[in-house]
């Protein structure tokens, strides 16, 4: 489904994907609970096709034994995020496509500043989990902002509606 601002169609995932992005955050909420207080159990353990595994050692092109919780917790609040960050509105109208577009790019300008100063204050390995977190950053911050923007918007519509029909 495509949501139209002027002459540009944007992308956007059908309504009903908001359901299942949230249906993956509770899912990864569950995964993440197990993984850190629930023991990890066994069924989780699988092997798994790694391009590179560091643990002792590191290895290359490799099956390897994990337990996919953590990647589990990980791609759920990751694709969640993104539905329903990315899903179109019940009435997407032209004003809502707007604020749209205008989160995405306030959400790179803030992600790239917190990139910068994770670039500049974490140095070694640990830059690598701060990098991989940073799409989920974008994602949380775009989502946030959107749904605050949305709010707002409709808020002063409905205030609008309210002064002109003479309702106070």
């Amino acid at each position: 489904m495509e949501a139209k601002t002027g002459s540009t169609s944007l992308p956007l995932l059908p309504y009903r994907f908001r359901y299942v992005g949230f249906s993956l955050i509770i899912i990864g909420f569950t995964a993440t609970y197990l993984y850190f207080w629930g023991g990890r159990p066994r069924f989780f353990e699988i092997p798994v096709l790694a391009i590179v595994t560091s643990y002792l050692e590191t290895r290359w092109f490799v099956v390897a034994q994990t337990n996919a919780l953590d990647e589990i917790a990980f791609l759920s609040f990751l694709f969640g995020l993104l539905f329903i960050g990315f899903s179109i509105e019940k009435n997407e109208e032209k004003e809502i496509a707007a604020l749209r577009i205008r989160s995405v790019f306030y959400s790179i300008y803030f992600t790239a500043a917190l990139w910068a100063i994770a670039y500049l204050t974490v140095f070694g390995w640990p830059i690598i989990g701060v990098s991989a977190v940073m799409f989920a950053a974008f994602l949380i911050v775009h989502t946030l902002l959107f749904r605050f923007m949305v709010m707002r918007h409709r808020k002063k519509e409905l205030t609008s509606i309210t002064k002109h029909s003479g309702v106070a």
